[in-house]
């Protein structure tokens, strides 16, 4: 069976907005797509849904159900079946404009592309806010800058293939290992400055519920380095891995982890969080992006052994102080 895209849709338990994701992508303008519906053993009513879109769209669904794993598991298992010349995804409760998958195909099949790269919709109940991703200069400027996010991208299978890079089981942060993993062997790729998935923002979604296992990050930044160690790129790519860390570990994962309720877990997290930075960095405080302006890079720069315990204490009194007062 050869199709132009494959679209690979984890899910578990995704009742209450699988309908109009499913729907967002049998409307999809291009010709020659596969929607791999993965169901993660869900126990609600999403594999009624999903049978009852192939029951109507026979010839471009496809539903595999497997015990419950976790969303990287399914993504894996999503890729052993993709048939298509590209792929893509798109998560059980977001959609994506009509148009999008032809654009991003037409677009990759034109430049002759690895991966394309896309805008997006944040998409809050009451408002909407474009996100952009790209353009980009290079592969250093990709793994800078780029936004962790798989769904507003379209990946050449045989690239991918050829990489045998999967997805860590077990642990969130997923989708930036992937990304992050086959950004250094992207040889061509394409931006189109355009918005076409709808990223719903929840108080159930999985990215407002996972501060809990922010420790998976240690984890998953652990396996790159040794990834880009491994695939012998890492002095290449040495600055551009230090400063996504000093990224995460002090900016996104830092605050993720100041809000985590146990006090003893959060402390541990915090701790160990700071030791992968300056383990594996210690001279970070040099790195070349730091110097650039903005507000992050300036706080970045006032991080030490001193200053790291007081910005935690702060955060975390905010937080608290945050949810109490809206509550």
């Amino acid at each position: 069976m050869s199709k132009k895209v494959s679209i690979i849709v984890p899910i578990y338990n995704a009742e209450r907005f699988l309908a109009s994701t499913l729907d967002s992508l049998v409307n999809q303008s291009l010709n020659g797509i596969d929607i791999i519906c993965i169901n993660d053993g869900s126990t609600d009513r999403s594999l009624e849904i999903c049978e009852q879109f192939k029951t109507d769209y026979p010839e471009i669904i496809r539903i595999f159900t497997k015990l419950n794993g976790g969303i990287a598991d399914a993504r894996n298992y999503g890729l052993s079946k993709v048939v298509g010349e590209y792929f893509g995804f798109l998560d059980s409760d977001d959609t994506a404009e009509a148009n999008m998958f032809e654009t991003l195909y037409n677009k990759a099949i034109s430049e002759q592309a690895d991966v394309v790269f896309s805008d997006f919709y944040w998409s809050y109940p009451d408002q909407e806010n474009i996100v952009k991703d790209g353009p980009y200069a290079n592969n250093k400027e990709i793994l800078t800058s780029m936004f962790a996010t798989l769904w507003n991208k379209l990946y050449r299978t045989d690239f991918i293939k050829r990489l045998d890079i999967n997805f860590p089981t077990g642990f969130r942060y997923e989708d930036a290992s992937f990304l992050y993993k086959i950004t250094p062997f992207i040889q061509r790729w394409s931006y189109v400055s355009e918005p076409f998935v709808h990223y719903r923002q929840t108080t159930g979604s999985i990215t407002h519920n996972h501060n809990e296992r922010v420790k998976d990050m240690i984890h998953v930044f652990e396996d790159l380095l040794a990834f880009y160690k491994q695939r012998s790129v890492y002095e290449e790519y040495e600055r551009e891995l230090e400063y996504l860390f000093v990224r995460f570990f002090l900016g996104n994962s830092f605050l993720r982890t100041c809000q985590i309720k146990d006090k003893k877990d959060r402390k541990l997290t915090l701790v160990l969080s700071y030791k992968i930075l300056t383990r594996n960095f210690p001279k970070w405080k040099g790195n070349p992006y730091l110097k650039g302006s903005g507000l992050k890079n300036k706080y970045y720069q006032t991080v030490n052994d001193f200053t790291y315990p007081i910005y935690a204490f702060i955060f975390s009194t905010l937080y608290r102080f945050k949810k109490e007062t809206l509550h």
